[in-house]
């Protein structure tokens, strides 16, 4: 089977990539601009991510992976509104190409309700941020020509991701790279409230266990199933990057400034299949092999 990637050369599109061509199918990645860094056994195809151009780039393809999206830094809705066009182009592509299986890349972030966790797909979704909004409405773009158009989309709401060498300095990226350099951690209060986070290894799973499910729509919540505070995050990253005991914790009376965020994802376990193969000490473990493999790793990006 052939399969586009759109963002196919992102974070989370490079691990799907991969996870496709292990279970002996085709990715075609379909990106906005060639990286210096791409590998040359994948096919690429540039796309302006218009609707005839999706129809020239996607016209020997049998499904698509969709995770292109635009992730804004001001919080305002205006930095969102190209990922829901471009979402509408991909789908009108499909419908002219009769392709129908597809997976979308959405996003713990559409709930928020505290009160209901952990949180599932039966919910009303709350989102609290302009990003959960845009993968809210992505998502009901998809159900919609899902119920009118033929199409067979599966929303996926990933977990909070992590994976090897993500360029930014959230906190467990920044962490991983302390660690690593068996620098001090530092969390600024104590910790309280659980997330749930998810390998990006993981994540390439449920899309390609999705796409087995060829004729099946709805939304799918897929988590790892661990709910943890940051203090956990910190202690097992320390534990796993021979760093234990290197942690400050500067105000243990301070309000940590998070909320909890976890979910129930029964229902990925029994439609799709899904289970995830590691625990988040087994993937820091994975993910430190790699590091070291690396000729520099930086503490900041």
């Amino acid at each position: 089977m052939r399969i586009a990637v759109t963002g196919g050369t992102g974070f989370l599109g490079k691990y799907v990539v991969e996870y496709i061509k292990k279970e002996n199918n085709i990715p075609v990645v379909i990106t906005r601009n060639i990286i210096d860094n791409s590998r040359n056994d994948y096919e690429y195809r540039v796309s302006d991510y218009s609707k005839p151009d999706l129809i020239d780039k996607l016209f020997d393809v049998d499904a698509v992976v969709h995770l292109a999206a635009k992730r804004g830094s001001q919080g305002m809705i205006s930095e969102f509104h190209d990922n829901e066009i471009l979402t509408q182009n991909l789908y009108e592509a499909c419908c002219e190409l009769n392709i129908t299986n597809i997976v979308y890349a959405s996003s713990i972030s559409v709930y928020s309700d505290e009160k209901l966790l952990p949180w599932t797909e039966e919910q009303p979704p709350a989102p609290k941020l302009m990003y959960g909004v845009s993968k809210l409405a992505c998502e009901y773009i998809g159900n919609i020509y899902s119920e009118k158009k033929g199409l067979h989309v599966k929303n996926l709401r990933f977990a909070h991701l992590y994976g090897f060498n993500e360029k930014n300095n959230y906190m467990i990226n920044l962490f991983m790279r302390q660690a690593f350099h068996h620098e001090q951690l530092v969390l600024h209060a104590k910790s309280v409230a659980k997330r749930e986070f998810l390998y990006a290894k993981d994540a390439a799973k449920a899309v390609v266990c999705a796409l087995k499910q060829s004729t099946l729509s709805g939304t799918f919540n897929v988590g790892s199933g661990e709910a943890l505070t940051n203090y956990d995050v910190a202690t097992q990253i320390n534990t796993i990057f021979e760093n234990e005991g290197n942690l400050l914790i500067e105000d243990p009376t301070a309000d940590e400034g998070i909320s909890s965020s976890y979910m129930d994802s029964s229902k990925a376990k029994t439609i799709l299949k899904f289970s995830p193969d590691y625990t988040f000490s087994e993937a820091l473990a994975e993910i430190r092999t790699l590091m070291k493999e690396l000729d520099y790793v930086p503490l900041w990006y």
